[in-house]
């Protein structure tokens, strides 16, 4: 959602971009698709954003959850869950004694345990926090949680984590490779390719290449070089959504990269 005053901040910067490439004799078509891209960029971004601080949130909440297992695995106590909940609304750590002292005071006043502790489930969708969520749950129905049922939990979490540590380390590397060729190198390097091509066809016998003017050569370089960069983009955004098994991300990486990449073409083309 984008508020009035971020819209009218998008505007002023919209007119102050598309004045300066105008100036430098851009096509108005292609500045248009650039203030496009921009605009739903940072709608995108935004929700990355808000996602991105979730995720750590969420991160942060497992890595302690995970401590005060490994302490309650160490306690006689574990299926008594009220003594469980008031053990971790004190605990030390922030974001967890802030969620289990709200369930703490929503059990007090009347509400039903499992439906309390469910607000979390709901919140976080973590399976690791999930998981435990259960655990808690089982002991208000059965009462048949034991010790090595924490111990457990914790212990597979963190070598479930390890993998999948190891696999972000390995895919990681490669996105960022994708990422820094497709997006700043490819546009950089024909940028300044075609701006030698406009200052150097003057001196070549461009007959030999079956062009009749210097024009027709500029314009080969200049329009190949752009539907090569579109090209490379949606290639690149395309692999890049495949490495992270989410096909809707190819959207995402296409209006971020596109008219990044057209930015930088243009300013080098101009500068060099």
């Amino acid at each position: 959602m984008i508020y009035f005053k971020e819209l009218i901040l998008f505007i002023l910067f919209s007119l102050i971009l598309f004045s300066i490439l105008f100036f430098l004799n851009i096509n108005i078509f292609l500045i248009l698709i650039i203030l496009f891209c921009l605009f739903f960029a940072y709608i995108i971004l935004k929700d990355i954003f808000i996602k991105y601080l979730n995720v750590l949130k969420t991160t942060k909440l497992e890595e302690e959850l995970i401590l005060e297992l490994l302490r309650l695995s160490s306690l006689p106590k574990v299926n008594d869950l009220k003594f469980i909940i008031e053990k971790l609304s004190k605990s030390d750590t922030k974001i967890l004694s802030k969620e289990f002292i709200l369930i703490s005071s929503k059990i007090k006043k009347g509400h039903l345990a499992s439906s309390s502790l469910d607000l979390i489930k709901n919140k976080y969708h973590s399976r690791f926090i999930s998981n435990f969520i259960d655990l808690l749950e089982l002991i208000v129905k059965s009462g048949t949680v034991s010790i090595k049922d924490f111990r457990n939990l914790a212990n597979n979490f963190l070598k479930s984590k390890e993998i999948i540590n190891e696999r972000k380390s390995i895919l990681l590397m490669q996105k960022y490779t994708i990422i820094f060729a497709g997006g700043i190198i490819v546009p950089a390097i024909l940028g300044i390719v075609v701006s030698l091509v406009s200052k150097l066809s003057s001196s070549l016998d461009i007959t030999l290449l079956g062009l009749s003017s210097n024009l027709n050569l500029y314009n080969v370089s200049y329009y190949c070089s752009i539907i090569y960069i579109i090209e490379y983009i949606i290639i690149s955004s395309i692999y890049l959504s495949f490495l992270e098994d989410n096909s809707k991300k190819f959207v995402v990486y296409l209006v971020l990269f596109l008219p990044v990449s057209i930015l930088i073409f243009f300013t080098l083309k101009y500068l060099i």
